[in-house]
């Protein structure tokens, strides 16, 4: 079960960024991976693509990539050479932290 504080970012996302589904993606992600962070828990790519919100594993690599080029994000071999394991920046923490404040602004409006 998904934790609560993650299922009402995906929330206030859905409801801010109707019409820009490349940045709510993004988001989702960081906002996951985040949650994960902070259980103590390693996520590799089979275990996102799981996660019915984040797509196939085509998108979700296009969007991965793109995060780990803005430093969002770093995708790391695994034990496995089957697996990648992807962990969450500073910047990329900075970046969920910022928009948080910015989705709780425009609910309080």
């Amino acid at each position: 079960m998904q934790n609560l504080a993650y299922v009402r970012f995906l929330s206030l996302m859905r409801a801010v960024y109707k019409d820009d589904t490349d940045t709510r993606r993004v988001d989702d992600l960081l906002a996951f991976l985040y949650e994960t962070t902070q259980a103590k828990r390693q996520i590799n790519m089979t275990d996102l693509v799981k996660q019915e919100s984040f797509g196939t594993l085509q998108t979700l690599t296009k969007y991965l990539r793109r995060m780990t080029d803005e430093g969002l994000v770093a995708v790391n071999p695994g034990e496995d050479r089957r697996t990648s394991i992807v962990t969450l920046t500073q910047k990329g923490i900075s970046r969920l932290m910022t928009r948080e404040q910015m989705l709780l602004e425009a609910v309080k409006h």
